[in-house]
């Protein structure tokens, strides 16, 4: 095996549940730094704009800034900018701070974009994303995640809801987050690095560990989070590293381009 050179780190479930950091993560975070392994967070995390997920990682004593973020949020904004158009969203409004000036005023909306607006989604606000859909216009997934866990236990997540809008308007959506393949090479192109010297680490075996695998990246997954055993049983999938917690990945020195 060569050895790892970068890190691309998922977030949520891996360095925190929720609100609740997971033990290690910074300490870990700390150790990559002191030995200059470059890193990205990438997250399909959809309710949090990136200013506000850099903030939360400085709060939880990890010291970051929304450069090394990379949300399924932000990567469809740029879809969208990158094709000017503009967007109905499905999302909270501080994840709409990544879409500044890409709102639809009125009229028909080129693209519908679907993130998790937790309990504020309605029926109503459905009904308006399929009629932009119905009349035209592209539906695009931040994410296709069934579950994530919460500090309330394990939630509904944006993949349900994209389900129901491509059955009722006959569409297929464009995912933009994991494990989409231009999602990864989109951060491998930020960190410089080929896909053969950077392992992902993540709690989620299909959208982390797979999708990362299918690039050609080393993989970890982590037991926090959402992972499942029988997941990981029945997915038929074997990630390079298992490992109890992010905290035990200085255990794998041996296998870092250390510094």
């Amino acid at each position: 095996m060569s050895k790892i050179c970068g890190l691309l780190i998922d977030l949520d479930g891996v360095i925190y549940n929720d609100t609740q950091p997971i033990p290690g993560a910074k300490e870990t975070i700390s150790w990559l730094k002191e030995h200059n392994i470059p890193h990205r967070f990438i997250t399909n995390t959809t309710m949090k704009s990136r200013e506000t997920l850099a903030a939360k990682l400085t709060s939880m004593g990890i010291d970051t800034n929304r450069n090394q973020i990379f949300s399924a949020a932000y990567a469809a904004s740029l879809y969208v900018r990158q094709r000017e158009g503009c967007c109905f969203m499905l999302l909270l409004e501080d994840a709409k701070k990544d879409y500044r000036g890409l709102e639809c005023r009125s009229g028909t909306a080129d693209f519908v974009v679907v993130g998790d607006m937790g309990e504020t989604l309605t029926y109503g606000l459905l009904n308006e994303a399929f009629r932009h859909l119905h009349n035209g216009a592209q539906l695009i997934a931040l994410q296709k995640n069934r579950f994530w866990l919460s500090d309330k236990g394990y939630m509904l997540d944006a993949g349900a809801f994209v389900a129901l809008l491509e059955y009722a308007a006959d569409t297929q959506a464009v995912l933009i987050g994991k494990p989409a393949r231009p999602f990864f090479e989109t951060a491998l192109s930020d960190l410089g690095l080929n896909p053969e010297k950077v392992m992902m680490i993540g709690d989620d075996v299909e959208s982390d560990i797979r999708g990362a695998a299918t690039l050609g990246l080393k993989t970890c997954l982590v037991k926090t989070g959402k992972f499942r055993q029988k997941d990981l049983d029945k997915s038929g999938i074997k990630p390079d590293f298992l490992l109890a917690t992010i905290h035990k990945l200085s255990t794998l020195d041996s296998y870092f381009n250390l510094q």
